[in-house]
């Protein structure tokens, strides 16, 4: 894990942006596409902005999400919303988009159609939750030991949180190590000083201790106040 330090979190978005977009043209140069996750949520929103008006071959990228909520993407609390709203306008906006969910009636089906057409991605964009959750793994899930098990061999599954609103489709941790690059991006004291205790405890109770003392996939964490 590589740890760095910005001095607002405007500066560490546009910074961060830049890396990312730096990583997609790389893999769009090695093999002529690239494929990008990103988390939802409102922190992540200044880093879309920013990461939209990167000089990328647009055409060549996939944008696809980390998690999703079985919610129609017209609903507030939709990812795939968020990301059409505030990533994929101007030039970004000819970019294919890879939703989770789409009519969002049954669970069961939407994640076998995203299964159908997940696409592993070369970097994954990751928040993290006050209590310890990263993507939709959530402490306390009932199949969270399935979703941290790094020999899974499924890319997603369905999550229903303990106390979070609606049923989720979820990046498993395995598949989150098959990506090229990991980002971590967190802001505040207090994620810090749960980032901090995940880095010296790996427990079920903090999944994102299982993606910050993983030594497969490089992790460089962005934070700033």
């Amino acid at each position: 894990m590589k740890f760095q330090q910005f001095e607002s979190q405007d500066v560490a978005a546009s910074a961060l942006a830049q890396q990312v977009a730096a990583d997609l043209a790389a893999a769009i140069a090695a093999r002529g596409r690239a494929v990008l996750a990103v988390s939802g949520g409102r922190s992540p929103v200044p880093f879309l902005h920013a990461l939209s008006q990167q000089a990328l071959d647009w055409s060549r990228l996939t944008v696809t999400l980390v998690d999703e909520r079985l919610v129609p993407v017209q609903h507030a609390d939709s990812n795939a919303g968020l990301v059409r709203d505030h990533l994929l306008q101007g030039a970004a906006a000819s970019a294919c988009f890879l939703p989770l969910v789409g009519a969002a009636q049954s669970l069961d089906s939407e994640l076998a159609t995203a299964r159908a057409c997940w696409q592993t991605p070369d970097v994954a964009v990751l928040g993290m939750g006050d209590d310890g959750h990263t993507a939709s793994l959530f402490p306390g899930a009932a199949n969270l030991a399935e979703g941290l098990d790094p020999a899974n061999r499924d890319a997603l599954i369905a999550v229903q949180p303990p106390l979070a609103p609606h049923a989720r489709i979820s990046m498993t941790l395995a598949e989150l190590l098959r990506c090229g690059r990991l980002y971590l991006a967190i802001a505040g004291d207090s994620k810090r000083r749960v980032m901090e205790h995940a880095t010296r405890t790996l427990s079920a109770a903090q999944p994102v201790s299982h993606v910050l003392q993983q030594t497969q996939t490089a992790l460089h964490v962005y934070w700033a106040p």
